[in-house]
């Protein structure tokens, strides 16, 4: 299974984030973090994260004679050089298959569930676009931090950003 193909499942992508924004967590955590996902399901993909480099098991609490094991990010994951654009195409298409989910719904309501496509061009030196990109994260970190309730939907957000081409 390829990089793109472990990381851009949502289930192990909201898995992904969540020790990447938390730092750390047990499986018992993140169920309550994700509790639409099922617990035979979180653990599978857990494991699988694991296998695979993706998470890494940083701690082990001995609870009544079990371990319980304690999982971070490997942040090494997000570091590519992907000079064939493969990764990032696989991204977009990953984004393409989601829309194309929604919209096949017969209940896909695009202004109900406040659907949004928005692109711009800015000129920026490389500082100043390093500070907006960082006004980003703390921005998008903010809400990450935020607890599923009964009233939260799932909301997938994907920020690209590409070189300009002069014309």
């Amino acid at each position: 299974m390829e990089t793109v193909e472990l990381i851009l499942n949502p289930v192990r992508q909201r898995i992904f984030q969540y020790l990447l924004t938390h730092g750390k967590a047990t499986v018992k955590e993140l169920r309550k973090a994700l509790p639409d996902v099922p617990t035979a399901s979180l653990y599978r993909h857990v494991n699988l994260l694991s296998d695979r480099g993706a998470i890494r098991v940083v701690e082990e609490n001995r609870i009544r004679g079990t371990v319980e094991s304690v999982y971070a990010a490997n942040r090494e994951m997000l570091k590519t050089d992907d000079r064939t654009g493969l990764l990032v195409q696989s991204i977009l298409m990953g984004q393409c298959g989601q829309f194309a989910a929604y919209f096949a719904r017969e209940d896909a309501d695009p202004v109900k569930d406040m659907l949004l496509i928005s692109s711009c061009t800015l000129e920026l030196t490389d500082e100043e676009y390093g500070e907006f990109l960082g006004e980003i994260n703390a921005l998008t970190a903010k809400y990450m931090e935020r607890k599923a309730n009964p009233q939260t939907k799932l909301r997938h957000i994907t920020l690209v950003s590409a070189p300009g081409v002069e014309v």
